[in-house]
Order: C-alpha cells, then sequence, then structure tokens
C-alpha cells in the first residue's frame, strides 16, 4: 500500500524538536523517508534530506563523517568523487553508489542511515562501529519501520505496545539490556553497534560488519 503521509508527517513533527530547522519527506509508492535537520553553523546550512543524486537512490542519516580526506580520496579513485564541498549525508550516498553495502567497511565517523535502493528495490541501513547513534526498527505484518528515535517507530499503528519483560529485568538488575539488540518493547529492535540491515522481497536481514 502507498505510504501514509498523513503517518509521515506525524513522525516529521515527533522528530522536530530534534531537527528545528528544516524538514524533507519523499515518498514513492510504499516507500516514505522523512528527515528534520539541525544547523549547528550559521556557515554551514542545514542538510536537505531526504538526498538524491539520480533520483533513484535515496538516504536519510543522522552521521558525522570523519577522517574525509581519505573517504574523498577513495571515492575519487572510485570515480564518485563529489564536484565542490559535500555535506556527510552526500559523502554516504556516494560511498553506497561507489561500494554498495561494502562501503561500511570504508566509513569511520557516529552514522545511522537509511538508503532506499530503487532500482534494486532494496534498503540498506547501517549503524557505526561503537553505536554512537542509535537505530530502531520494527516488522509489522505489512511494513518495515526504521528511524534513530525509540517514539517515531512506535507510531506506527502496526506496532504494538506490548513490553519486554526480560529487556526491563536486565534493566532493573543490570543497569542495561544485556541483549544489544533489545529494546524495553516487544516489537521494537535496535540495530547493534558495528552492523548493517538489508530488506529486499520482504524479508529482512541483519549482518555484524566489523568486530
Amino acid at each position: 500500500a502507498p505510504a501514509d503521509p498523513a503517518l509521515l508527517d506525524r513522525m516529521a513533527a515527533l522528530l522536530d524538536a530534534r531537527g528545528p530547522d528544516g524538514r524533507g519527506i519523499w515518498r514513492d509508492g510504499p516507500v516514505g523517508l522523512v528527515h528534520t535537520s539541525l544547523a549547528v553553523s550559521d556557515d554551514v546550512p542545514p542538510d536537505t534530506q531526504p538526498l538524491t543524486l539520480d533520483g533513484q537512490v535515496w538516504l536519510v542519516a543522522d552521521a558525522r563523517v570523519d577522517d574525509r580526506a581519505t573517504l574523498l580520496s577513495r571515492l575519487g579513485a572510485a570515480g564518485h568523487a563529489p564536484s565542490g564541498p559535500a555535506s556527510d549525508a552526500e559523502l554516504l550516498l556516494r560511498a553506497y553508489l561507489a561500494w554498495g553495502s561494502d562501503c561500511v567497511s570504508r566509513l569511520i565517523g557516529d552514522f545511522a542511515f537509511v538508503v532506499w535502493d530503487g532500482r534494486a528495490r532494496r534498503l540498506f541501513a547501517a549503524r557505526d562501529q561503537m553505536g554512537g547513534k542509535p537505530f530502531f526498527y520494527a516488522e509489522t505484518a505489512d511494513a518495515l519501520v526504521v528511524s534513530n528515535t525509540l517514539a517515531c517507530v512506535r507510531l506506527h499503528p502496526g506496532v504494538p505496545d506490548t513490553l519486554n519483560d526480560l529487556a526491563i529485568a536486565d534493566f532493573l538488575v543490570f543497569g542495561h539490556n544485556t541483549e544489544s539488540d533489545t529494546t524495553a518493547f516487544a516489537a521494537v529492535r535496535r540495530l547493534p553497534p558495528a552492523h548493517m540491515l538489508e530488506w529486499r522481497d520482504g524479508y529482512v536481514q541483519v549482518r555484524r560488519y566489523w568486530t
């Protein structure tokens, strides 16, 4: 079914507190991407996201890319160098276009990002090696919902409120969840640090990419 524009608007409104300086919503049939941006400097405009370079592959990211010089050099060697100054989001998108899911082995920084590859009807997502940026997701009967904000995932009507008793017990006993992929809600998962997620043909696969 087409992505619900009213639901995407509510998700964007929830994220406005974290990103009050810009809002972008993109839809294509059953796919919807939402991003709100925060201007960190008067000299640098906020990212324009969702971002695309070709109208087919789209990205949303919460990211800070480090060691940009090395990444730019590698992108140039691969034929995907930006033509001018590039935002962190653009570097992530160009890295995906250059190397596909292997891009994560060439990235350093704090990041959680999602790429919708319309050419392959594939969703690819990744979280940085140390888990500096959060990443939550839930599978419903007919949807996959992802966000860097737990409350945003829970806005989807297909995500139940059932609590994860074991995760809550872990938190009460140890002060944290002993399983890195759990949350306090049974239906909402956390993508662990150094892991990637891929959705294709209705199936979700999560894999570790770095140790």
